[in-house]
């Protein structure tokens, strides 16, 4: 109807114009509806809606009026098409449709000529399926290694979706996915998404690093945030540093430092010896142009041999300083450029040198090199905290120890002795150096006639090549032995075959020694000069026991005894009764721990204490009673016997 009606006006300004005048002006005709209307979801929320151009018969410039669900979304708009975000729509929605599904818009376009010509309304209804992108959220730390680059750690705070959607994470480094569709569960740690990634990725620490977490609802919306890491921010290029080199630089590592480090890259055109140090301490680690690791340690790093090629140092802080600086050195040199020649050396010889292990050793010792013509025996010893090796000419092992070394033969030839530093200690001092024969000091006591008792005295000097004295012995007949002393030395009995027979530390015994040659040791495993009394006592072990006989009842006696010197350490009372007895036996006015043991004359245990007396009735018969000392120990006491 409206068509026709359009239509007749049309006409009837064909006719009015053609009984008018020339200069009468043509009436405005208002545009034609608008049709075609569509609409698109360009993303998430966003709708494209569109139109076909309206139809006008004056060629006119037209415009539209846009109104989606009664709100005004365009005004005068001479484009064809429009994009709207419909959140605020949803947002008075019923619930069901703030989950995006069949949002119903109600479109009404009007198209507008510019001589003020208005078309009718053109209204249309129209479904679209929008969805709501995730919300914004929030790192909780990135946590990197940056000794191996192959750990890191990312957390995040959960987004929330107003679709009530369940989202799911997409973790990345650069374009490296390190997890996907990760969901939050509700055994997550404080509600924060987590993973940790162990695999190396030091192919990219030296470019920059962004770690992206990204949320996605499922239905095409998404969410990401990122966070850029360039850890080579401040690092510092050295160049080709030549030998010999010595060179400091100051450092300041502060919190902007995102991982608490700086880095220097260095050249090296020739194999060379290295320490590099800091005044203050740092975690120092040095890797070669692969990033392989060559060393590390804590303020100081150092090395006989580094090879031509490309470095890299990192320098962070030590046990989380908050902000740190000072200065780094770096040192090139020969390590043996300290090493001291001491040419042939004669037999015997012993000399004290001094020696000054610096900071800059980048081996941290002094080799001194030596050659001896006749076979000797070498004894080097210090009172500074150093430690000593010593190679032939060969590189191959002799000896080694911590102040002290020693062996007691080497043949003519040329050796090296190196002093060490102790644990980094920047160390100087002295040590002596002897060389001479390790039998030189030994003695011989010749035949010894049992039984023998006599004390030597002894001393034995760090310069001793075996580190021992030896007294050397023969005996014609069996006998028990004793060999002890108050000095803290080790005691060692050998036969004439080097075999071992018996050691222990300060004394050692035994009950049957046969007849035959042998040496005794005593071994000084001190620092220092070690002197004492050595005793000495050959004997039959039972010659001290006493046999009372038999004993009348009643019958108390008191028997004052010393069990030093006894050759089995203890002293038998042997004793026969003929009636029934109770008995009471005890030690008194013991000097020692001590311990008194009652036996029937077979050798069977029939009572005994370490602390109190002992109580019980005997049978007639034969029996002993044994007082000695816990472990072996000697001392004096008074025996009380009291049979009743």
């Amino acid at each position: 109807m409206k068509k026709f009606i359009n239509l007749f006006c049309v006409c009837l300004s064909i006719i009015i114009s053609s009984c008018g005048s020339d200069d009468d002006a043509i009436g405005n005709l208002p545009p034609m509806e608008v049709s075609n209307i569509e609409t698109e979801v360009i993303e998430g929320t966003r709708v494209k809606i569109s139109w076909a151009e309206a139809e006008d018969v004056n060629n006119d410039v037209l415009s539209y009026d846009v109104v989606v669900n009664g709100r005004v979304v365009a005004n005068k708009t001479t484009e064809l098409s429009i994009e709207y975000n419909v959140t605020n729509l949803l947002t008075r929605r019923s619930k069901d449709l703030q989950k995006g599904l069949n949002l119903e818009l109600t479109i009404g376009i009007k198209a507008y000529d510019s001589n003020g010509g208005v078309s009718e309304e053109s209204i249309v209804k129209r479904n679209v399926f929008v969805n709501r992108d995730p919300s914004t959220f929030e790192f909780g730390d990135i946590n990197f290694d940056f000794s191996y680059y192959n750990w890191l750690e990312v957390s995040w705070h959960q987004a929330s979706d107003e679709d009530g959607d369940i989202l799911s994470y997409d973790v990345y480094l650069n374009d490296l996915i390190l997890k996907e569709n990760y969901i939050i569960g509700s055994d997550d740690y404080d509600g924060l998404g987590s993973i940790s990634y162990n695999a190396n990725y030091s192919q990219y620490v030296d470019d920059e690093i962004i770690i992206k977490v990204v949320a996605n609802d499922r239905d095409g919306g998404v969410t990401e945030i990122s966070k850029s890491f360039d850890f080579r921010a401040t690092d510092v290029d050295l160049g080709i540093l030549t030998p010999p080199y010595n060179s400091s630089t100051e450092y300041v590592i502060n919190q902007e430092e995102v991982d608490r480090r700086i880095g220097y890259t260095f050249q090296v055109e020739e194999s060379t010896g290295y320490v590099i140090h800091s005044n203050e301490y740092l975690q120092l680690t040095l890797l070669d142009e692969q990033g392989n690791y060559v060393t590390g340690n804590s303020q100081r790093i150092s090395g006989e041999s580094l090879n031509p090629g490309i470095y890299y140092l990192e320098i962070a802080e030590y046990y989380n300083n908050s902000n740190l600086s000072g200065t780094l050195t770096f040192i090139l040199k020969d390590p043996k450029e300290s090493d001291v020649d001491l040419g042939a050396l004669t037999i015997p010889y012993e000399e004290v040198l001094n020696f000054s292990i610096q900071n800059n050793e980048p081996d941290n010792k002094i080799g001194y090199t030596f050659q001896i013509s006749e076979e000797t025996g070498v004894s080097v010893f210090s009172q500074n905290n150093i430690n000593f090796e010593l190679r032939d000419v060969n590189g191959n092992f002799i000896a080694s120890g911590y102040r002290r070394a020693f062996t007691e033969t080497i043949q003519a030839g040329t050796y090296y002795l190196d002093v060490y530093q102790y644990y980094n200690d920047i160390d100087s001092g002295s040590f002596t150096l002897a060389l001479k024969d390790s039998d030189a000091t030994n003695e011989d006591l010749g035949v010894l006639s049992i039984p023998y008792s006599n004390s030597v005295e002894f001393n034995v000097s760090t310069t001793e090549p075996d580190g021992k004295l030896r007294y050397l012995f023969e005996i014609n007949e069996a006998t028990g032995y004793s060999f002890t002393t108050q000095t803290g030395v080790y005691v060692n009995l050998f036969d004439s075959n080097n075999n071992y027979i018996n050691g222990g530390y300060r004394n050692i015994y035994g009950e049957n020694l046969n007849t035959g040659s042998y040496y005794l040791e005593i071994v000084n495993q001190d620092y220092n000069d070690i002197s004492g009394t050595l005793n000495i006592v050959l004997s039959t072990p039972n010659e001290s026991d006493i046999n009372l006989g038999t004993l009348s009842i009643p019958y108390n006696q008191l028997f004052n005894f010393s069990t030093t010197g006894e050759i089995d350490r203890k002293i038998r009372y042997e004793f026969s009764v003929h009636s029934q007895a109770s008995y009471d036996f005890e030690i008194i006015n013991e000097s020692y721990d001590d311990y008194i043991y009652l036996y029937d004359s077979s050798g069977s245990y029939l009572n005994g204490s370490d602390y109190n007396d002992i109580r019980g009735t005997l049978s007639p018969g034969n029996y002993y009673v044994e007082v000695a000392g816990y472990s072996n120990y000697t001392g004096s006491g008074t025996l009380i016997l009291d049979l009743q």
